[in-house]
């Protein structure tokens, strides 16, 4: 059930998510005509083409809502895909903002706390991720089992949380937001339905640890080995302040990075922008198949 909340106070100049959420009530109708519970999705980098299997989307350009901005990153249409995937209704993000943009890490979530007072109760963040780990690939699908954050918090303001389940955020109380305790990454049901799926399509799932990082730039050979003597299997700009807030919100969630390049101290190539984007595309199959199972179940 979509989200009740009372009209909180806001201390800036921006519009609250009473407005953006009537906005986007407006632009699609069909959200009214839901009778289940939406599935939520976030297409990362080179991850958009999972959009053209939702069937007869509803599209809004996130430019058209009022408090979120057009997505810049190459990769990210900024738009939101409302519809049907394999009988589910499903709200799909092609593409996400970041901090690198020049964006606080509430506009970063408001999307997706947009997304929870819709009413979803899962949602599937996948990313492009550099592999730290030597034993990844590239193009290899891992989910996320643990994440740890270094993006900037003091680049604007903090993330959007929910208080209560049933609650949206008071965003004029930014002290409210920072101590919480942080749910699973990776819900058990959905990562059994991930595993499942993989299994019965050949294809293998890696589990690891995600450090988020400002970016844009990408990672030194320096910064690589300190990251991976501190645990990381992954590397990325993204994904945490979604999982954390959709979290607060009690929506069951499922990370999924695609290794998109070797984050490696010895790695011989830097990474580079269209080859991220190019990985990401041969992996849409397999991420597409994994969402489909994912809605299927929920149907």
């Amino acid at each position: 059930m979509p989200i009740k909340f009372d009209r909180p106070a806001v201390t800036d100049s921006a519009p609250d998510l009473f407005e953006s959420l009537a906005a986007l009530r407006d632009k699609a109708p069909i959200l009214a005509k839901f009778e289940k519970a939406p599935l939520g999705v976030v297409l990362g980098s080179g991850l958009g083409g999972l959009a053209d299997a939702i069937e007869s989307p509803t599209i809004v350009p996130y430019a058209e809502i009022p408090g979120l901005a057009p997505s810049t990153a190459s990769g990210h249409r900024g738009e939101f895909l409302i519809g049907h995937l394999a009988s589910r209704p499903i709200i799909a993000m092609a593409g996400r903002l970041h901090v690198y943009e020049g964006h606080s890490l509430r506009d970063v979530t408001r999307p997706v706390a947009m997304m929870a007072g819709i009413g979803i109760n899962e949602l599937v963040v996948s990313c492009a991720a550099g592999g730290l780990n030597p034993q990844f690939k590239v193009g290899d699908l891992v989910l996320l089992s643990e994440h740890s954050s270094w993006l900037d918090g003091k680049l604007g303001a903090p993330p959007i949380s929910f208080q209560q389940p049933n609650d949206l955020p008071n965003e004029s109380n930014a002290a409210s937001k920072c101590f919480r305790r942080s749910l699973n990454t990776c819900d058990p049901q959905l990562d059994a339905i991930a595993h499942q799926t993989a299994h019965a399509n050949g294809f293998e799932l890696r589990r690891g640890m995600y450090l988020a990082v400002n970016g844009p730039n990408y990672e030194t050979r320096a910064e690589c080995r300190m990251m991976r003597q501190l645990g990381a299997d992954l590397v990325g700009m993204s994904t945490v302040p979604e999982l954390l807030c959709a979290n607060s919100a009690r929506v069951r969630t499922l990370g999924i990075s695609v290794v998109t390049n070797l984050a490696l101290p010895d790695a011989p190539a830097t990474a580079d922008h269209a080859d991220v984007l190019e990985v990401c595309e041969r992996a849409a199959d397999r991420l597409q198949q994994i969402v489909r199972a994912i809605a299927t179940h929920g149907a």
